[in-house]
C-alpha cells in the first residue's frame, strides 16, 4: 500500500473504533484513571478526575495480579516445549533442543522487562477488553517488550476474525522524530534543529499489515511477510519502510462477541455497578455528615446572629425562649452499608477475585466442597485462559524463539538459541503450560480419575480388580504428577524406568530360584536320581 492508502485505511479504522471510545473512556475513568485519555486528553501533571470510587481500579489490579501470578509463576517455569510424535519424543537431538529452548526462553524473559510489560498488558485487558504487547529485539537486552496504550491502537482482522493488521497512532516531538528516522519529514527535520521549534509535536502512524507478495527465504525486510511502514501523518509522507517475518504485536481480547473485532472486559460488565457504588458512597457520606454534624434548630426570634456551632462556641438567646436543638438524623446508614457491601462483592466477583482466594469465607466447607467451588470458578475462566494461550502466549513464544535464534553472543559469536534440529519444524512442537491456572484445569482430569476409583471402591474391597486393567497406571501417575505441579525433573526417563523394572524382575527371579534350591535337591534325593550333567539343576543342587 502507498502512503495515501495507509492514511485512508487509518481513517476507516478510526471510524470503526469510534463506537467503542466513549465506553473505553468511562472504563478508564474508573479502572485506569492514570491513563484515561481516550476521548479526553490530559496535560502533564493534571490531577485525576474524582469518581469517588476506587474499587474498580483495585479490582482490576487484583485481576491482573491474579492472572499474572497464576499464569507466569515467579518460582517455576510457566511452560515447557514438547512434541506429541512419540518417535520425535525419543530423538536425542529433539529432546536436547526442546529442553535447551525452554530453559533459555525463561532465562531471557526474566532478564528482560517482560514482567513489567505483561502486568501492564493484563491491566489494559481487564479495563478495555483488548490489549497490545509489542515484541522486539532489545538494545540493552536480548528481548524488549512494550505494552502499547489502547488509546493509540487500531486493529483489523481477516475473514476468520484473526487480527492481522495493527496501526499505532502516536506523537513525537520534532527532535525525537529526527533521532528515530533518517527522514522524518521536511518540516519536521527543520524544526528538529530549531531551538524554538524542536519541541513541536508531530503525529505518526506505524502500520503493520500482511504483504500480498513476500519471500521469507531471503533476509530482505522489504520482502518479509509483514510490512512495517511509518507515516508522518502531519506532513502526509512516508518516513520509513521495513518488515517482519512474524507478526510483532500480541493483541488479545479478554472476551469477544460474534462479529466484533475489539474485546469486552470485566470493567465494561461491572461499569454500571461501579457507578452505582460511587453514588451510594456519596449518599452515605452525606448521611455521615448529617449524623455527626446535624443542622441546628433555633427559634425564629430571640436569638442573636450569626449562630456559632464550633466547639466551645456561645449561642445567645432571649430569656424564656425555646432552647436550640439539633435535628435528629433518621436515615438508614446500616442499610446503606449493607447495600454498598453487596455491590462491592458483586464487583469483586465480576473481576474473578474470589477465584484467586478460593478459601475466602469457606472455613466451614469440606475439602471436596472447596474443590467443587474452585472447579466451578475455573470453568468460568476457561475460555479466557484459552484465548490468552492462543492469542498471546503461543505467538509470543514463537516470536521469542525467532528473535533469540537470530541474535549472537557478542563474545562467543554463538547464537543465543541453537538452531532447531532438521527433524523438527515449528508446526511439530507444542507448548505445555505449567502456570497454576493451566494446571488447575488439568487437575480436573486427576480429580476425575480419583472420583472414578472412589466409585468402584466397593469392588476393590471385594477383591474384584479386573476393571483396573482398563487403566494405564503409569500414564495416569505421570500426568497427575504434572497436573499437580510437580517438577518434571522428579520423573525419570521412560527408558530408565523400564531398565529399573527389568533389574528388579531379574533380581526377583534369582531370589525365587535360590529359595527353590533346597526343595529341588530334596526332590532329587527322594527320587534317587541325579540332575542331567551340565544342567542348571545340577549347578543349583551342587551349590546346595
Amino acid at each position: 500500500m502507498d502512503t495515501e492508502q495507509i492514511i485512508q485505511r487509518q481513517e476507516s479504522m478510526e471510524a470503526d473504533r469510534s463506537t467503542w471510545e466513549s465506553q473505553w473512556q468511562d472504563c478508564a475513568d474508573y479502572a485506569m484513571p492514570q491513563n484515561s485519555q481516550i476521548t479526553r486528553k490530559k496535560t502533564a501533571g493534571q490531577p485525576q478526575s474524582d469518581t469517588f470510587v476506587t474499587e474498580a481500579e483495585d479490582s482490576n489490579i487484583g485481576l491482573a495480579a491474579g492472572l499474572y501470578s497464576y499464569m507466569f509463576p515467579a518460582d517455576s517455569k510457566a511452560f515447557v516445549l514438547e512434541v506429541d510424535d512419540p518417535d520425535l519424543a525419543e530423538n536425542d537431538d529433539v529432546k536436547t533442543w526442546l529442553d535447551t529452548a525452554t530453559t533459555l526462553i525463561h532465562k531471557y524473559l526474566i532478564k528482560s522487562n517482560f514482567r513489567q510489560a505483561f502486568f501492564e498488558f493484563l491491566k489494559s485487558l481487564g479495563c478495555f477488553g483488548t490489549a497490545c504487547l509489542y515484541v522486539e529485539q532489545g538494545r540493552r537486552s536480548a528481548l524488549n517488550f512494550i505494552n502499547h496504550y489502547m488509546g493509540q491502537i487500531y486493529i483489523a482482522t481477516d475473514g476468520q476474525y484473526t487480527i492481522d493488521t495493527v496501526h499505532r497512532k502516536f506523537e513525537y516531538k520534532a527532535h525525537q522524530a529526527a533521532k528515530e528516522f533518517d527522514s522524518p519529514g521536511e518540516k519536521c527535520a527543520a524544526d528538529a534543529v530549531d531551538p524554538k521549534r524542536m519541541n513541536e509535536k508531530y503525529t505518526f502512524i506505524h502500520a503493520v499489515y500482511p504483504r500480498e507478495k513476500y519471500d521469507d527465504t531471503i533476509s530482505d525486510p522489504l520482502k518479509a511477510q509483514w510490512a512495517s511502514v511509518y507515516i508522518n501523518l502531519t506532513e502526509k509522507t512516508k518516513v520509513q519502510e521495513s518488515g517482519y517475518r512474524q507478526f510483532p504485536f500480541m493483541v488479545t481480547r479478554f472476551d469477544r462477541d460474534a462479529g466484533e473485532e475489539y474485546g469486552r472486559s470485566p470493567t465494561m460488565k461491572m461499569l454500571y455497578d461501579t457507578k452505582m457504588l460511587g453514588q451510594m458512597k456519596r449518599t452515605r457520606t452525606k448521611g455521615w455528615d448529617k449524623a455527626v454534624d446535624p443542622p441546628a434548630v433555633l427559634p425564629d426570634d430571640g436569638s442573636i446572629w450569626p449562630v456559632t456551632t464550633r466547639p466551645g462556641g456561645i449561642i445567645y438567646k432571649t430569656p424564656g425562649s425555646d432552647d436550640p436543638f439539633y435535628l435528629e438524623f433518621k436515615g438508614n446508614l446500616a442499610g446503606m452499608n449493607d447495600a454498598i457491601q453487596t455491590t462491592l462483592e458483586q464487583i469483586r466477583r465480576g473481576y474473578f477475585l474470589d477465584l484467586f482466594d478460593a478459601l475466602i469465607d469457606r472455613q466451614n466447607m469440606t475439602a471436596t466442597e472447596v474443590m467443587a467451588r474452585v472447579e466451578q470458578k475455573i470453568r468460568l475462566l476457561t475460555p479466557i485462559i484459552g484465548r490468552l494461550q492462543s492469542e498471546f502466549f503461543n505467538p509470543l513464544i514463537h516470536r521469542i524463539i525467532y528473535i533469540l535464534h537470530e541474535q549472537r553472543n557478542p563474545k562467543t559469536k554463538k547464537r543465543l538459541l541453537p538452531k532447531m534440529p532438521d527433524a523438527l519444524s515449528e508446526s511439530e512442537y507444542s507448548i505445555q503450560y505449567l502456570g497454576r491456572l493451566a494446571l488447575a484445569l488439568k487437575t480436573m482430569e486427576s480429580e476425575g480419575m480419583v472420583k472414578t476409583i472412589e466409585q468402584f471402591r466397593a469392588f476393590l474391597e471385594a477383591g474384584l480388580t479386573d476393571f483396573l486393567d482398563n487403566l494405564d497406571i503409569d500414564k495416569a501417575f505421570r500426568d497427575t504428577s504434572r497436573n499437580n505441579g510437580s517438577p518434571s525433573t522428579w520423573l525419570i526417563e521412560l527408558k530408565q524406568r523400564e531398565a529399573t523394572r527389568q533389574k528388579r524382575e531379574q533380581a526377583l527371579q534369582a531370589q525365587q530360584m535360590m529359595e527353590a534350591v533346597p526343595e529341588l535337591a530334596k526332590a532329587y534325593r527322594h527320587a534317587g536320581a541325579k540332575p542331567e550333567e551340565g544342567s542348571l539343576a545340577e549347578g543349583l543342587t551342587g551349590a546346595a
